[in-house]
């Protein structure tokens, strides 16, 4: 027996009927949807001796949901998979190291890092972020601050433009996801807060402090406080998988 069948086992006998019951209907809709697709096509399997009244169509039917299980098979096993990435990222983001990931899937940290090899570079960001957040907004608004001694490359003023209300509407949320009760969007229920800040740092603070030019002292000054966050945020990104929790 392997291991997830003895999981599985675990279920009070009680509740395994429900949940098999409600797996096997889901994928018998997918299997009834795709059995009439060109993709669950069959060769005509002729006729056997033996056939009477209608054997030979239903066996046909019978092939073609045959093949049609396979495919549903790909499909959920394609969907599993896809799950399992974003909830993984979810459970990093939410403070998971990846020793907690192999637990959960009764592996290792060696072999958590091998099946999600981006989730390293998440779980030292989102720890740099969560340790450097009150810093992190004061550069952000310091930057923004001074936005009006911000000069803009021949022709990219309307860009600097844009890219300062994104910074302002990208920092005003991040606030607000701190001072929320949740770390969570009350909408889609996925982590959000040291992602977004995260995000900020990376995407529009990056953008405008590679496109505004200062013009004061104060202005140069923000920029300069603005190029150390990223220094640090680069370092941290480019940590070696090694040094991951």
């Amino acid at each position: 027996m392997s291991q997830w069948e003895q999981v599985v086992d675990q279920l009070p006998p009680a509740e395994y009927p429900d949940h098999a019951v409600r797996v096997e209907r889901a994928v018998r809709e997918i299997i009834a949807t795709l059995v009439g697709h060109p993709v669950s096509d069959v060769p005509e399997a002729g006729a056997k001796s033996g056939d009477v009244d209608d054997e030979r169509p239903r066996r046909n039917e019978a092939l073609r949901r045959v093949r049609a299980g396979r495919v549903a098979q790909n499909l959920l096993a394609e969907a599993v998979t896809r799950c399992a990435v974003e909830d993984a990222a979810d459970a990093v983001w939410l403070g998971a190291s990846l020793a907690d990931l192999g637990e959960a899937v009764g592996s290792t940290r060696q072999a958590a890092r091998k099946r999600w090899p981006d989730l390293g570079r998440v779980h030292r960001v989102r720890r740099w972020v969560a340790g450097h957040a009150d810093d992190l907004v004061t550069v952000l608004r310091m930057v923004l601050d001074e936005a009006p001694g911000y000069a803009a490359p021949q022709g990219s003023a309307d860009l600097l433009d844009r890219t300062v209300r994104a910074l302002d509407r990208s920092l005003w949320a991040a606030v607000a996801d701190r001072h929320s009760g949740s770390v969570c969007d009350p909408d889609t229920g996925r982590p959000v807060r040291w992602r977004r800040l995260a995000e900020v740092v990376d995407g529009e603070l990056r953008t405008l402090v590679d496109l505004a030019v200062p013009t004061t002292a104060r202005s140069d000054t923000a920029l300069a406080a603005g190029r150390g966050v990223l220094a640090h945020y680069d370092a941290v990104v480019a940590e070696p998988a090694a040094a991951s929790a």
